[in-house]
């Protein structure tokens, strides 16, 4: 019998962590347009004056809009390296174009630079995101998987934070240099951690899993003990989650017929790549219920209105002044909503191992139609022409709450459930095609959401959103099984309903 001693969680603490300094860089380029692209259309002030010359406003929308371009493209790069070189080194290959992305904005003298830096920061973008849902909930233990999974919304907002102050209180030369510290110490420190143990035992390098599973869960054993009865029970746990059935009782039949010698020698052999995907693993009830949910929180994680409205806090918070009641400036404005969202998702990391996925989103949902409704109710008044200088606070308290309550659930949680109920045989192929429609609806949001606010009105524009969130909350309720304290086995069972 193993001899185990479990000394905390702090190294998958550790390796959360540090694979989400990866977020952080995404959203420090994610950030930085908000102070920089005022800046570059100045006649008198854009650091490009002495070679191109201020940005046109059609230069500043490319500009804004190759982030999801760049993520759409690393979508499909992760999809296509995730499951050959593993979890780990996707994301850590990713650090290079947001070092890339910095060295652009140092060396930029014409605008066509600058949007080699949005796309590089989307293209990190688009991989961390199909990466790191993946190493992360793979690497975790069940009471943690929710905390650790919504951290990379998170360090998103981080990166996002820290480039508004940046831009606030730093000269514009000096951002690059300061923000490119994040890609490179990434790089440094990541580059050590384990890759997860669930991706080495699916191609079959066990011996390695073994030892990676020992260092996520700071688990000492005899000396005389080769294998773990708790790694042989998790190891057992994967292989049954997402195959079929023959092919389970297959794998489960030579993993129980396997000896300690032989898995002392796996480190000598190859590793195997994972199984070739098959019709019939997409096929099933837990496949086809596990698209059709993410798919659709995929969907409201854009169409709530949340990720439009905050890339234009400016003109919202300036629109809350009146009389001798001044608004707040752009750049603090957005400082402002960054700490909301911060907050927000901070709040959500406490909260989601201990109320869980599916409360957390209803609360999450209905707050922000709520919230979306009665400020649609305020720009409908104005249209009107009612004289609403009573209500002047109204706008600033309805957006705030607005980003607060999408932060806690519909922006972060998306991300866990998708690397919870997916089944593992398709979970590389479907994290990719999940996060490649939500850039492209990001894409389509930032694109022709204004179109509507223009034509129709703001308040169309609020009222669409608040009933996408009201349907979010509806099918959260009526469809999405709660994954809290479960094993991935337990979610297998639950989908497979």
């Amino acid at each position: 019998m193993a001899v185990v001693l479990r000394i905390g969680v702090w190294r998958q603490y550790l390796a959360s962590i540090l694979v989400n300094l990866l977020g952080v860089g995404y959203g420090t380029v994610s950030g930085w347009s908000s102070a920089a692209l005022p800046l570059l259309e100045s006649p008198e002030q854009s650091p490009l004056l002495h070679g191109h010359g201020p940005i046109s406003p059609e230069e500043a929308s490319w500009i804004g809009g190759a982030l999801c371009l760049g993520g759409i493209v690393g979508t499909f790069v992760a999809g296509l390296l995730v499951d050959r070189i593993g979890r780990k080194w996707t994301a850590w290959l990713a650090g290079f174009p947001l070092v890339a992305a910095w060295a652009l904005v140092i060396l930029a003298d014409h605008p066509g630079y600058l949007m080699g830096t949005r796309f590089l920061g989307g293209l990190a973008g688009g991989i961390q995101y199909v990466a790191i849902p993946l190493y992360v909930p793979e690497l975790a233990e069940t009471s943690n998987r929710g905390t650790l999974g919504s951290l990379l919304v998170l360090s998103c907002c981080v990166g996002v934070e820290l480039a508004y102050l940046t831009g606030a209180f730093l000269p514009y030369r000096t951002i690059p240099w300061v923000c490119l510290a994040v890609p490179v110490f990434f790089l440094v420190t990541f580059f050590f951690m384990p890759e997860s143990p669930h991706y080495l035992a699916t191609v079959r390098r066990h011996q390695a899993a073994e030892r990676s599973l020992r260092f996520y869960r700071t688990i000492r054993i005899g000396a005389t003990v080769t294998v773990s009865d708790e790694f042989e029970d998790e190891l057992n746990r994967l292989q049954a989650t997402g195959d079929n059935g023959a092919r389970k009782l297959k794998q489960q039949q030579e993993q129980h017929q396997r000896t300690n010698q032989q898995l002392a020698d796996d480190h000598q052999t190859p590793a195997r790549p994972p199984p070739s995907l098959r019709w019939t693993d997409f096929n099933t009830n837990h496949a086809r219920r596990a698209f059709l949910i993410c798919l659709f929180f995929m969907t409201l994680n854009q169409f709530c209105g949340c990720f439009y409205m905050m890339n234009y806090a400016g003109s919202v918070f300036a629109g809350s002044a009146t009389g001798d009641q001044p608004g707040l400036s752009a750049n603090h404005s957005v400082i402002v909503v960054g700490l909301i969202q911060l907050c927000g998702c901070y709040a959500s990391t406490l909260l989601v191992d201990r109320l869980g996925r599916k409360l957390l989103l209803v609360i999450s949902s209905l707050g922000m139609a709520l919230g979306q409704s009665v400020f649609a109710g305020y720009c409908y008044g104005q249209t009107l022409g009612y004289d609403l200088a009573m209500l002047r606070w109204l706008p600033l308290v309805c957006f705030s709450a607005v980003i607060l309550l999408g932060s806690l659930g519909v922006l972060p949680l998306p991300f866990v459930v998708l690397g919870e109920i997916m089944p593992q045989q398709i979970k590389g192929f479907a994290t990719t095609f999940c996060m490649a429609f939500n850039w492209t609806l990001a894409f389509l949001a930032l694109k022709y959401f204004g179109s509507i606010g223009i034509v129709f009105g703001m308040h169309v524009m609020l009222c669409l959103f608040a009933v996408s969130s009201l349907i979010g909350a509806i099918f959260t309720l009526l469809v999405l099984p709660e994954t809290k304290g479960k094993s991935f086995a337990q979610i297998q069972q639950l989908m497979e309903r």
